[in-house]
């Protein structure tokens, strides 16, 4: 390098190779990188040729230069296709592209990236190559690159398995309020039991929310709830949980399990259960219920107290309902609790990223 400051083009060049007929495509994600095109939810037809796409090869890294300004990079991991579009980085001897893939993941690398993309908007910011190749960076020696990534590699998998027992824990959930809710499945000793079908307004009271103008206060003991969840602090109380909160304008489909004081606004309704009935178990129903459903506006969703009342559920007994939420309840603290590791060692990963790839933590020999 003669001396001079290190640049990203010291390490890469840009690969721009035709594709080939019968390669997989991949597209480049913020949150996954690199991934074949036909697992993605979103419709990506196209109408050029598997030749007129671009090629990449295992260790290359591709990114869409309209949105590398937010992150949008990926290392292949197989020979393929993508977007003629994109940028192909094909890396030299002096950096392993596991490295390279985390490190342009770092906020630090990202803001690089905007600072050298060129656009009058932020949606319009493009970088392109030659301007990637002048980006000032200097990196460690090939073994230190190699053993950081294998460190991060190893966070990686852990995350990848704990998100797999989320998933799993819940998908549980999920179908134990699919069978245990509607009665598909009995808990034994309740086998002969027949359930009522009754109104949302046999098991809750719904009480309308009230405007928090008059109570707010930035550093109150308690907070002022929406539809989406806590937007203030108030000194004042209107509601002692538990309790459902469900919105009635807005946001209506996302009911709310609340305990302690609370306020909640005029948009949302405040739900205790009535005599002979099981809170949670009247929750976990009207999470199943598809709310949005019974909208009564063609643009904000709106649900009226009426509606809400009227809306049919099967009723078992007081203490069939209990152990029916005693049940979900239970996986629910499970799917939580993973929910919770999970956070924990993004975080810790995102910590260990920045010292590493920072050079603030050394590796060791």
């Amino acid at each position: 390098m003669n001396g001079a400051e290190p640049r990203l083009g010291d390490y890469f060049v840009s690969r721009r190779e035709r594709g080939k007929a019968g390669l997989p495509t991949l597209s480049v994600t913020l949150d996954r990188g690199l991934v074949r095109r036909d697992s993605l939810d979103r419709k990506t037809d196209t109408t050029l040729t598997d030749e007129e796409h671009l090629r990449v090869h295992p260790g290359d890294i591709a990114y869409n230069m309209m949105r590398m300004w937010q992150g949008a990079s990926g290392l292949a991991d197989e020979e393929a296709l993508v977007s003629p579009a994109y940028i192909v980085l094909a890396p030299k001897n002096l950096v392993d592209p596991r490295f390279a893939a985390y490190l342009f993941k770092l906020p630090e690398m990202v803001h690089r990236f905007w600072a050298y993309s060129y656009g009058l908007t932020d949606d319009r910011l493009r970088l392109y190559f030659n301007d990637f190749k002048r980006i000032p960076r200097e990196l460690p020696p090939v073994f230190d690159q190699r053993k950081i990534a294998e460190i991060l590699s190893t966070w990686d998998a852990a995350i990848e398995t704990t998100g797999k027992l989320l998933a799993n824990a819940e998908a549980q959930k999920r179908s134990l309020m699919q069978h245990l809710l509607t009665g598909k499945r009995r808990l034994k000793g309740f086998e002969g039991r027949e359930w009522k079908r009754k109104s949302l307004g046999d098991v809750l009271e719904i009480t309308y929310g009230k405007s928090p103008k008059e109570i707010a206060a930035d550093q109150g003991a308690y907070p002022i709830l929406g539809t989406g969840g806590e937007t203030g602090r108030s000194d004042d109380w209107l509601v002692e949980g538990p309790a459902i909160v469900i919105g009635r304008k807005g946001t209506i489909d996302k009911p709310m399990f609340v305990t302690g004081k609370f306020w909640p606004i005029d948009t949302t309704f405040f739900c205790k259960a009535k005599p002979g009935n099981n809170l949670f178990w009247a929750y976990y129903s009207v999470q199943r219920m598809r709310l949005r459903s019974f909208s009564e506006a063609s643009g904000v969703p709106s649900l009226s107290r009426d509606t809400l009342r009227a809306i049919k559920v099967q009723l078992p007994d007081l203490d069939e309902q209990e152990r029916i939420a005693e049940i979900v309840y239970l996986a629910e603290l499970e799917a939580d609790r993973v929910r919770s590791v999970l956070r924990i060692l993004q975080m810790e990963k995102r910590a260990l990223m920045q010292q590493l790839l920072t050079g603030k933590r050394k590796v060791r020999p």
